[in-house]
């Protein structure tokens, strides 16, 4: 019996660009699309087209988006029959490329599911977005869209810090930013996009201002290096410095602290202190929520030195931070000192972030690693280049 029922082919496949081909692979459940080459791509997706075979592994939805997210998804409701996509395990994080669809849709989210949602803002392809770290159960999602008319209505760029109500989307695994509450801890009646700085940070000057950060002169601005024996005495000495600084009378400086896998009672000392923003994660966190963490800690510095705020910025144990961006960058080849380049990156960005704008406006990075690293040919052939080691 002959049917008119659609099949993708080899064909339809060439007209495809790489990324499209691997968006296309993720969505009826290839199996780490990026790790293939596209020969074998194109034949596990075909080999779904017509036989319905569907891996048993979970998506990680990695990599970058696609070019054009509608052909993609035009596609796979004209070839891929429904029972097929119905067989796919479900996806263990929330897809970014949602986002993208949605900023094309916005239209689909059901009112009677909502809460509040707290995060960063960040940005894929010019839309915006924000990964919930409010814990709530509320929501089967963490990823939440911020529609470009809500962005504009706030003036808000990537870093912000935002409290909102979400609501999720009824097709997608993906939420919405439904009205904003904070920005940036100031309630949203109270925000004025208008008297919003936006100064431009390229501009350095020579820093000055002397400053004192674990027992050493320094100036502010300055991007130091500190090796310590173990993990307790970094993390105690962190803990003391920002006791120190927070007593002080008529604080202007904005404290930011940035360490990967910590233990819970120092989260739990993080949210006691007013003025200290923690970008952290504990042990039992994933690899995509240490990567936000620290993608987090730079934007939010970056967005508050555009305002006009001081920053104070420290980041525990470097190598640390380095290993788990390693892991979540195992699927790219690219190495560097036997390290995934987009990780060696990060840090350089995160170590390297202390800046003098001017004599009154700078971020002052103070970074810790450990004695044994002193040594290490990522020490000596990059970071010694970025921070001063005391």
């Amino acid at each position: 019996m002959e049917t008119n029922e659609k099949k993708i082919t080899q064909e339809v496949l060439s007209t495809l660009g790489v990324y499209e081909l691997r968006e296309l692979a993720r969505t009826i459940g290839v199996v780490s699309p990026t790790t293939k080459k596209r020969g074998q791509l194109c034949k596990e997706i075909l080999e779904i087209s017509e036989k319905g075979l569907v891996s048993q592994a979970k998506q990680t939805n990695k990599g970058r988006p696609p070019k054009s997210i509608t052909k993609i998804s035009n596609m796979v409701k004209e070839f891929i029959p429904e029972e097929i996509l119905n067989l796919q395990k479900p996806i263990d994080r929330s897809s970014y490329s949602n986002i993208l669809k949605l900023a094309q849709n916005s239209n689909t989210y059901s009112s009677d599911n909502n809460g509040q949602i707290c995060g960063y803002v960040n940005s894929i392809n010019g839309h915006f977005y924000l990964n919930n770290i409010k814990n709530s159960n509320v929501f089967s999602s963490n990823v939440f869209y911020l529609p470009n008319e809500t962005i504009n209505e706030y003036s808000l760029r990537e870093g912000d810090k935002i409290l909102a109500i979400g609501k999720m989307s009824e097709n997608y695994n993906c939420g919405l930013i439904d009205n904003i509450l904070e920005i940036n801890s100031i309630p949203a009646i109270n925000w004025n996009k208008k008297s919003r700085l936006n100064l431009d940070v390229s501009a350095f000057s020579i820093p000055c201002q002397e400053s004192y950060v674990f027992g050493k002169s320094i100036r502010k601005g300055e991007r130091t290096l500190s090796f310590y024996e173990n993990a307790e005495d970094a993390i105690f000495a962190i803990l003391n410095e920002i006791e120190d600084i927070s007593s002080q009378q008529n604080l202007t400086e904005k404290l930011v602290f940035v360490g990967i896998e910590l233990a819970p009672e120092i989260l739990y000392y993080g949210k006691t202190k007013e003025n200290l923003e923690m970008f952290s994660t504990s042990y039992y966190n994933s690899l995509e929520e240490s990567y936000n963490a620290v993608v987090n800690a730079i934007n939010h510095c970056n967005s508050m030195l555009k305002d006009g705020k001081n920053i104070k910025l420290f980041v525990f144990d470097v190598f640390g931070i380095l290993t788990r961006l390693d892991q979540h960058f195992a699927s790219q080849p690219n190495m560097y000192l036997g390290h995934n380049v987009e990780g060696v990156q990060l840090v350089k960005k995160l170590v390297g972030a202390g800046k003098a704008v001017s004599g009154n406006l700078s971020i002052t990075s103070h970074s810790i690693a450990f004695n044994n690293q002193k040594e290490d040919e990522f020490t000596k052939n990059e970071l010694s280049k970025i921070a001063k080691i005391i």
